[in-house]
């Protein structure tokens, strides 16, 4: 692997600036998509409770992480952005943004150029682009996914630390990259199936590899993988297709792996819940509950139950015994124990809010301080409060001026909702 090493003591030099609150990877604590509180508004719009807007200088799908005073992102520019007229490949150009987090100021950018083979800009890769990948912080360094250009560690300040290859292989259908890396104590963890068919641990330091798992079967796999503890033991779940594998992120051992129905492709991360993990997806629509520790004379990734479940792209959130969902505008709600239907309920629209796109399932759905929180493509939002029937505490409109498509999961922290359309990232905050 190629690496570039510009100082070998960048972690040492850079000061943390993560507190307990911050909203570091994909889907927030553990990628659960749940962070207690404070509670941010239930209502907002262009005239209510948005604290700031910030113009993007290129388009993504990846999510924004909150650390500290700052709010990291990436973007894309210079090819793909015109579906009629993508440009060159050679003039893509991926960026890593960081803002103010009080005003939405941009402090600083780093880019990277393109891969010699970028997927082309054409069929299910017109959807989401080419910046998917959520970066990841430990409060003194951030690690992102540039999909083929590779993956990059930079200071919070944005110096350059390493950089390594991940791989130049593309998916069957080449609809490019999406999984975004996590961190499990000093290991970055990533899910790099579709470039590489490969899964690795990277060290944070220094960007060696300290594991690798490779299966020329590993591919059409898009899920970030999803930190658990099982026994006392630190464990990651990773979501592919035809299996979920177990490995000990410290050394790569597979601990165990079981079957799955998502045959055809793995989008939406694992939710946990307890001592057991549940997944859904793949066009049959399928849902599995396995236990995570052994239990009654059964082993660790022991089947609870296998059913349809509607799903898609999005990843489930486990609230009360519950999971919920959104796909193709209706809001689902299933029980953890069975796999059940608790409801499944067609969400609202506002006349005239279609922003051209339809109520798709991109976003995944939040919890913050007990209050779901769900967004679409056409930039609609709404609050659920967690039960039995789906109970709307507030549907939110588009913001004005900002037709792009809204794909990214929200981000939370201290009262504050973070969340990023194709144009614009948004800051909610109670005013």
């Amino acid at each position: 692997m190629f690496r570039q090493l510009c100082f070998a003591v960048c972690a040492v030099l850079t000061c943390s600036i993560a507190p307990a609150a911050d909203w570091s990877q994909f889907r927030g604590p553990a990628t659960s998509g749940k962070i207690e509180g404070p509670a941010v508004p239930t209502e907002w719009s262009s005239e209510k409770n948005l604290r700031w807007k910030t113009e993007l200088p290129g388009k993504g799908t990846s999510s924004p992480i909150i650390v500290g005073n700052r709010v990291f992102l990436t973007a894309y520019t210079g090819y793909g952005i015109d579906r009629e007229n993508p440009g060159d490949p050679k003039d893509l150009q991926r960026h890593l943004l960081a803002f103010d987090r009080t005003t939405g100021t941009e402090l600083w950018r780093q880019s990277v150029g393109a891969a010699d083979n970028e997927d082309a800009y054409q069929g299910f890769i017109t959807q989401h682009g080419y910046a998917s990948s959520t970066p990841v912080s430990d409060g003194q360094m951030v690690y992102v996914v540039h999909g083929k250009a590779g993956l990059y560690a930079y200071t919070v300040d944005g110096e350059l630390a390493w950089n390594i290859d991940l791989g130049q292989k593309s998916d069957p259908a080449k609809w490019g990259d999406g999984a975004s890396p996590i961190l499990v104590g000093d290991v970055l963890v990533v899910d790099a199936n579709v470039m590489g068919n490969q899964l690795l641990g990277i060290d944070k330091r220094t960007g060696n590899q300290r594991w690798a798992i490779s299966d020329p079967k590993f591919t059409n796999g898009w899920s970030t993988p999803t930190p658990v503890t099982i026994d006392g033991q630190q464990t990651v779940l990773f979501n592919l297709p035809n299996t979920v594998i177990a490995v000990d992120p410290a050394t790569g051992q597979e601990r165990w792996r079981v079957d799955s129905p998502l045959d055809d492709a793995a989008c939406g991360c694992i939710a946990v819940s307890g001592d057991r993990a549940f997944w859904m997806g793949s066009r049959a629509g399928r849902g599995v509950g396995v236990r995570l520790a052994p239990s009654d004379g059964k082993p660790s990734g022991s089947v609870l139950w296998q059913t349809n479940l509607r799903s898609g792209i999005c990843s489930p959130l486990a609230v009360n015994e519950q999971l919920y969902w959104c796909t193709g505008g209706i809001f689902y709600s299933a029980d953890v124990d069975t796999g059940e239907y608790v409801y499944k309920e067609r969400l609202p629209r506002m006349r005239g809010a279609t922003g051209g796109f339809p109520n798709a399932d991109y976003s995944s759905p939040i919890a913050v301080a007990g209050k779901i929180i769900q967004f679409t493509r056409n930039g609609e939002s709404y609050v659920v409060e967690p039960g039995e029937e789906l109970t709307l505490v507030s549907h939110n409109p588009p913001f004005e001026g900002d037709s792009s498509a809204f794909s990214s999961t929200p981000a939370a922290s201290d009262g504050e909702l973070f969340v990023r359309s194709e144009s614009y990232l948004y800051c909610i905050a109670k005013q």
